[in-house]
């Protein structure tokens, strides 16, 4: 078997159901959300922060640095406590003996710590915010970079709105939570391990007392996260379908207020916004009430330090490791360390909800970056320049569902510098027939040469570089009109551009507006009528140079006189290329070499105008609706 061939069983044995829906049109399903792994969340948002390394490094210093003084001023208070007095519980009597150099000695060193560790804190703040800025920079750029290579496949069966939602909301909850929570992760760890370095040295039985309320503490902890976290993941997924429902809103306005559907969608939009709020109203519930729960067990945890610290030091036991009798500055130091000893527990339970959101949202955003991309490459060689355009379809079977074919044994001839015309109802297959010749989609089983190469033996930037499409809906991007024009061909002059203008008979409105080319367009080039809109995306096919032209509807939304500017100019644009139309107005098709009827992925007729109306069939029944009014 051939190396094409093999490619092609390839294809065909692994085209599977899409994600959610079939075609393109499976965006408007709903959504489900994939299984979550935290900990591989964990660990790709770890190799993000490392890519501000050095900013990491420094950020440690200073966090060492300040929980190392924070540690220290337990130890100073222990000193200024010893200084004023002890207790002897051998004669049970108090010494109060002030030392009144060590009591100012540690007084200042005391307020010497506090100063320095406000100062190492502020700046723990501001490298936490530049790395959580770097850090999601990088990760939007990754991710928007991986969406521009993603195949059109995984557009038609995914929420546009869910896609821009892990965009925007989904990071920006990956930043709240970096740059608020890392320095205290950090600090965290050392504050638990320094506090436990600091009780087992000078009290290893006061020491069992505050364990024992740690553990508690993080027994809580898991049993709390082990009901919240699939609410977090849950709030994330609804809001994305929140997000789809207002874009969808958004882009269908106008058939909103024409059909006086307003209280249809605010009711739809309340559905899914009253959703959200119960979902994020339980999930912040949960969350929330951890803090205060994990403050109630430390309060516990001081309550017994009190009791049995007041206990060890009248009865004299409990001392240091070294053998020295617990003091009454060991006890004041141990309630003020066992503070600091469940604190970071009880951040973090008071960061939890900001944390298991934003790893809720890292995991929608690595979802995406873990699709495979569209594959650009080809086995054989095709010089855009040198192509003829010759076409050819061969038995080609291809569905969005494999279980529901749309093309069934599909042949189709277009010989070179030929105009064919595509014809037939909503459904029948003429614009998948487009999909498969850009290679959006692959067909299941067939072939489909361009110029006798395999379509799928051909570099896809190749293959398109070769084809430019006129869609029925102009796509205009909020740009100068010049730019627009020149997305088919950066490196264009003014003058190629200038020439694309007037060959499109783009000229005549250009000069009339203010700036001319110069004239930045609104969002979805509102800011000029359709029909213009439409003459410049044949400005832009005609810059590109196309070697195979497809008119897919060019003229059905436009009135007829701006109907006629635009075929004068798709006229010339096909003017010695391969050209292949879909058209409902066959008045615009009428001068094609072949005109190829569909019916249900079939090819029914084919032939020039008047050969199919003279054989009396669907062209023909088709050609009498339009022109003479007949029913069908």
């Amino acid at each position: 078997m051939s190396e094409a061939n093999n490619s092609r069983e390839n294809i065909k044995n692994s085209t599977k159901k899409p994600e959610v829906g079939k075609g393109p049109g499976a965006r408007y399903a709903r959504m489900k959300e994939k299984p979550k792994n935290t900990k591989a969340t964990i660990k790709r948002l770890v190799k993000y922060l490392m890519n501000s390394k050095a900013l990491v490094i420094l950020l440690l210093i200073v966090v060492i640095g300040y929980t190392a003084l924070n540690l220290y001023s337990s130890i100073l208070i222990k000193d200024v406590a010893n200084s004023l007095g002890e207790y002897n519980s051998e004669t049970g009597l108090w010494n109060i003996e002030p030392n009144m150099d060590s009591f100012y000695l540690s007084i200042t060193l005391l307020l010497i710590t506090y100063v320095a560790y406000c100062v190492l804190l502020y700046f723990s703040s501001l490298f936490g915010a530049f790395i959580a800025t770097k850090t999601i920079r990088k990760m939007r750029n990754d991710l928007f970079g991986k969406i521009v290579y993603l195949p059109i496949s995984y557009l038609d069966s995914h929420f546009h709105g869910d896609l821009l939602s892990r965009m925007t909301n989904d990071i920006d909850n990956v930043y709240n939570a970096i740059s608020s929570s890392i320095t205290s992760l950090v600090s965290g760890v050392l504050t638990i391990l320094g506090c436990l370095g600091i009780m087992l040295w000078h009290s290893p039985l006061l020491t069992l007392v505050s364990i024992a309320v740690l553990i508690l503490t993080l027994l809580f902890a898991k049993f709390m996260s082990k009901y919240s976290r699939p609410l977090f993941v849950k709030q994330q997924s609804v809001l994305g379908n929140l997000n789809t429902e207002t874009e969808e809103m958004v882009t269908g306005f106008k058939t909103v207020k024409t059909n006086n559907h307003e209280s249809y969608a605010i009711e739809e939009f309340g559905k899914l916004s009253d959703e959200f709020t119960h979902t994020a109203i339980k999930a912040q519930i949960l969350g929330s009430s951890m803090g205060p729960i994990m403050n109630f067990i430390g309060n516990i945890g001081y309550f017994l330090i009190c009791i049995f610290g007041s206990i060890f030091l009248l009865n004299g036991i409990g001392g240091t490791i070294m053998g020295e009798a617990l003091t009454i500055g060991i006890v004041i130091m141990f309630l003020t360390t066992s503070k600091q000893f469940t604190r970071p527990i009880n951040e973090i339970a008071m960061l939890y909800s900001s944390i298991i959101t934003a790893a809720a949202g890292a995991e929608r955003v690595f979802n995406v970056m873990d699709e495979e991309i569209e594959t650009f490459e080809g086995n054989t060689e095709f010089k855009v320049d040198d192509v003829c355009g010759e076409i050819d379809f061969k038995h080609i079977y291809f569905g969005y569902d494999p279980e529901e074919i749309v093309l069934k044994d599909f042949n189709m001839h277009v010989e070179a510098g030929h105009k064919v015309a595509l014809v037939g109802a909503t459904g029948s297959g003429k614009t998948t027939i487009v999909n498969l010749l850009l290679r959006y989609y692959d067909p299941n089983s067939g072939d489909i040469t361009i110029d006798g190469k395999n379509s799928l033996d051909i570099s896809k930037k190749d293959l398109r570089g070769a084809i430019s499409i006129v869609l029925q809906e102009p796509v205009l991007f909020s740009d100068t009109i010049e730019n627009n024009i020149r997305y088919a061909k950066e490196d264009a002059t003014d003058e190629e551009i200038d020439q694309a203008l007037a060959f499109a008979n783009c000229d005549s409105f250009i000069s009339k507006l203010p700036e001319g080319k110069k004239t930045i367009l609104t969002e979805g080039a509102t800011n000029i009528s359709q029909g213009q809109r439409q003459l410049l995306t044949i400005a832009r096919a005609v810059l590109a140079n196309p070697k195979i032209l497809i008119l897919d509807e060019a003229t059905s939304s436009v009135d007829t006189r701006t109907e006629k500017k635009i075929q004068d100019a798709m006229v010339k644009l096909m003017k010695n290329r391969t050209s292949i139309i879909i058209a409902h107005r066959l008045s615009t098709i009428q001068d094609a070499n072949r005109i190829v009827v569909l019916d249900h992925g079939h090819v029914v007729e084919e032939g020039t105008h008047n050969e199919l109306l003279s054989h009396n069939g669907v062209y023909k029944k088709l050609y009498d609706t339009q022109f003479k009014g007949l029913n069908t």
